[in-house]
């Protein structure tokens, strides 16, 4: 297995200056704000969209207990349903791989595709996560676009505290994922978004 003291420190700089700037927003307003307050209510301070952590990075989670389901095989199965969907939708622009991508790919991918705009000029730093995801969770890249992107998981956490630790990664990755997704806080979105669960999916606003 790799270092990952990279990735502690690519997600953690991610994760607290997310926090800075949403904790400097308290109280104040901001252009279109309050249309934002009149549609959608008054967003959840930042302590309560990362509960039960805080404005300081709580580190990577540890790997997820070993696993029989075989990692290209799951992904394969995924982008054949992908494929399948995006076909039916008539939508000719798809971000669905042709095989499933690992880390390694992500420079070749970023010649073909969008990489998702706020990794796009750091390609490097996009792999390096995504090659600890594949090491501790056996994630494979199915889908790559500027705004999107999706991974098969073959052995997602299991529990409710490393599903909590996952997700923090997840919420530095993609903070819009989280808290413009369904779930909008980090304990539900573990609950139904990372435990068990065979598929991550990622956007950006």
């Amino acid at each position: 297995m790799h270092d990952e003291r990279p990735v502690d420190r690519i997600l953690g700089q991610r994760w607290e200056e997310y926090a800075r700037r949403r904790l400097a927003l308290t109280g104040q307003g901001h252009p279109g704000r309050d249309t934002v307050v009149e549609l959608f209510g008054e967003p959840d301070p930042f302590e309560v969209v990362v509960a039960p952590f805080d404005d300081r990075w709580p580190g990577i989670a540890g790997p997820a207990a070993p696993t029989r389901t075989d990692p290209d095989r799951l992904a394969a199965g995924m982008l054949d349903a992908l494929a399948r969907a995006e076909r039916a939708r008539g939508d000719g622009s798809s971000g669905v791989l042709a095989q499933a991508g690992r880390s390694t790919d992500v420079p070749a991918l970023a010649r073909r595709h969008d990489l998702p705009e706020p990794w796009e000029s750091d390609p490097a730093e996009l792999s390096a996560v995504l090659r600890s995801w594949e090491e501790r969770f056996g994630t494979r890249l199915v889908l790559l676009e500027r705004e999107r992107l999706i991974l098969s998981v073959a052995a997602p956490p299991s529990t409710t505290d490393a599903a909590q630790a996952v997700a923090a990664e997840n919420f530095a990755f993609a903070p819009d994922t989280i808290t413009q997704g369904d779930h909008e806080t980090l304990r539900p979105y573990a609950a139904h978004e990372v435990l068990g669960r065979r598929m991550w999916s990622f956007w950006w606003d």
